[in-house]
């Protein structure tokens, strides 16, 4: 009897396991409707060790930033352009407020119109089981000059494996009905059953179909009934606008950090440590931009060229002792050293030194690294499963 009860045991924890790994991996089989490449396209996907049923507390902590300006999309680029207030919200795959082909609804119309989105909360309220949360960043005006300052933070999205899917959208302005965002990115890895560390992604112009106008500054033409939404592309964009300058391509216009946390267990909700950093720096693209070092104390500590500030009529001007700045890696930090230059791409510190590096006797061009794009160690086989086949053969031989 000990015997038989072992057996069932074991066999009972290894299916139930299994029937869980089934459900939810048919969500990505059988969801027809996501088609990524035709949605957003992946630039970095992650392994974590993050087990997808872990009794912690689980958050994505995002970055949205504007890739719509004039040097991606110069034809008709409006003089005052901005990117409203970023949404992001984690749902079951039931929940879909706009879908490609589809009509959407009122509150994405009203996004994507005004950028206003009080609407579409109230509708993520009514959805009720279908939302787990939902969180709003601020929107901003693009910066024409330096693109590297078009970014808003997100407070933390929580995640579970009941609500596995993450989507996102931001309104355009000053447009008729167009704007940017993803819906339904599962953040489970369907293979390892863990959640994903870290996922960087493209998303490209869309036209809600709620408005007939085929520029920036049209007069509001509502369309009754509204068309389905579809995405802007080379063969559908109004007028040309959002073309590349070689007009084969529309670039994308925003992308999407998301960068996994995972609090201690018991506790509801936590934080990355100075989230966003008080100097409002992009800490996701620039690790460690947020905390400046000093040469006296710290081993390894550069100093920076400084970024220029902006003049404030009546203020007292700061002396260069004031104006200088350390960094334990300037081109990290996205500032230039005093000497050499920062170049796009990436190599390992250890490489440093090396052909393409930089070395002591002269300072040349040099990459920046950004380490989370290494691919971090997963965890193939959960600690729960390899508890659920040690019990099974446990029985086995106890059976046996």
């Amino acid at each position: 009897m000990i015997q038989s009860t072992w057996l069932f045991a074991a066999l009972a924890s290894l299916l139930f396991a299994s029937r869980r790994a089934f459900v939810s991996a048919d969500i990505v089989i059988e969801n027809d409707l996501i088609n990524p490449e035709e949605i957003f396209d992946f630039v970095v996907l992650q392994d974590s060790s993050h087990w997808w049923l872990s009794p912690n507390s689980t958050h994505y902590f995002c970055i949205m930033r504007g890739l719509w300006n004039p040097f991606n999309h110069p034809k008709k680029y409006p003089n005052l352009a901005r990117m409203s207030n970023p949404i992001m919200y984690s749902s079951t795959k039931q929940y879909m407020p706009w879908l490609i082909n589809r009509a959407t609804t009122w509150g994405v119309e009203k996004i994507a119109e005004t950028g206003f989105t009080d609407t579409f909360k109230i509708e993520t309220k009514a959805a009720g089981d279908m939302i787990n949360d939902i969180q709003e960043g601020r929107g901003f005006f693009i910066d024409q000059e330096d693109p590297e300052k078009n970014y808003a933070y997100m407070p933390g999205i929580k995640v579970t494996p009941d609500f596995p899917f993450l989507s996102g959208l931001a309104g355009m302005s000053p447009t008729p009905d167009w704007f940017t965002g993803f819906y339904l990115l599962d953040v489970i890895d369907e293979y390892d059953r863990t959640f994903w560390n870290r996922m960087i992604i493209h998303t490209y112009p869309w036209d809600a179909g709620t408005d007939d106008g085929d520029t920036y500054m049209s007069v509001d033409q509502d369309l009754d009934p509204p068309k389905a939404i579809q995405r802007i592309t080379p063969k559908n964009a109004p007028n040309g606008i959002f073309l590349s300058p070689d007009g084969r391509e529309v670039r994308p216009v925003a992308e999407w950090d998301c960068a996994l946390h995972v609090c201690e267990e018991g506790e509801e909700y936590c934080e990355p440590d100075n989230w966003p950093p008080e100097n409002g720096c992009d800490m996701l693209k620039y690790p460690g931009c947020e905390t400046e070092c000093d040469p006296g104390f710290d081993p390894v500590c550069e100093e920076c060229q400084p970024k220029p500030k902006p003049i404030i009529l009546g203020a007292a001007p700061e002396s260069e002792e004031d104006n200088r700045v350390f960094y334990r890696n300037c081109c990290q930090s996205n500032h230039e050293p005093l000497e050499g230059k920062c170049v796009p791409g990436w190599i390992k510190p250890e490489d440093e030194g090396k052909e393409g590096g930089s070395t002591k006797k002269d300072k040349p061009a040099r990459k920046f690294f950004r380490p989370f794009y290494k691919g971090a160690a997963a965890s193939h086989f959960s600690p729960e499963f390899v508890a659920t086949v040690c019990l099974m053969a446990m029985g086995l031989m106890v059976a046996f």
